[in-house]
């Protein structure tokens, strides 16, 4: 036990370094607000998932989500940030 106890503080950095990434928006654009990013986010995100859950059922819907997402936010003028899956 003494042993993994000397790892411990190293893993709590680990961890919150990785934590702390995640609270970035996945997209940004220097021109845009966090508020306007979020709806252009949402908006996307809708239009995908519609796109996603109608016929013909894609393989893999949360990959289509993704791809149109982020296909959708850069043709809006956002550059594509941090996203951890």
């Amino acid at each position: 036990m003494g042993g993994l106890m000397r790892y411990l503080p190293l893993a709590v950095l680990f961890s919150a370094l990785i934590f702390a990434s995640c609270t970035k928006p996945p997209y940004r654009a220097p021109d845009k607000s966090l508020a306007e990013m979020t709806g252009d986010y949402t908006d996307c995100y809708t239009q995908a998932s519609l796109v996603a859950n109608t016929p013909p059922y894609p393989d893999s819907s949360s990959r289509v989500i993704h791809e149109y997402t982020d296909q959708c936010m850069k043709s809006r003028g956002y550059s594509g940030g941090c996203i951890f899956y």
